[in-house]
């Protein structure tokens, strides 16, 4: 409450005015936080649009494959990502069911794969494609 060095207000004396001000502030804060809860809640509960699935680690070793292949041809992945997302998800696809990674890895590292993608890649026709758009 008050210290004994404060002179009692005369006109309240028992400190009513001042606890109901601070009662009033109370509330006051208490309409804030209620009114922040619910514009979070709103937030959370808005739909959320879809994102990209989350990629394991093993598909996301095999994913690196169709992009270092589009950059050997020149393309740039993020850009078509963009542009084409139904077609990077077409890549990825069927980079992700390949059943010659071996060869594709091979190819890579050798700096052929540029060259001989049409050989043994599943997207051939696709990076043609997009290659020659």
């Amino acid at each position: 409450m008050s210290s004994s060095s404060e002179k009692p207000d005369p006109f309240d004396p028992f400190g009513i005015v001042a606890s109901m001000e601070a009662w009033c502030c109370l509330l006051e804060a208490a309409r804030e936080i209620r009114n922040v809860d619910q514009e979070m809640m709103m937030t959370m509960l808005k739909p959320k649009t879809p994102g990209p699935a989350p990629v394991s680690a093993e598909a996301a070793a095999k994913l690196r494959s169709i992009v270092e292949l589009m950059r050997s041809l020149n393309l740039d992945p993020d850009a078509i990502r963009q542009r084409q997302p139904a077609a990077m998800r077409a890549l990825e696809a069927a980079c992700l069911d390949c059943r010659d990674r071996s060869r594709c890895a091979r190819a890579l590292r050798a700096g052929t794969a540029a060259a001989t993608y049409r050989e043994f890649c599943p997207n051939g026709a696709r990076l043609d494609q997009l290659k020659y758009a």
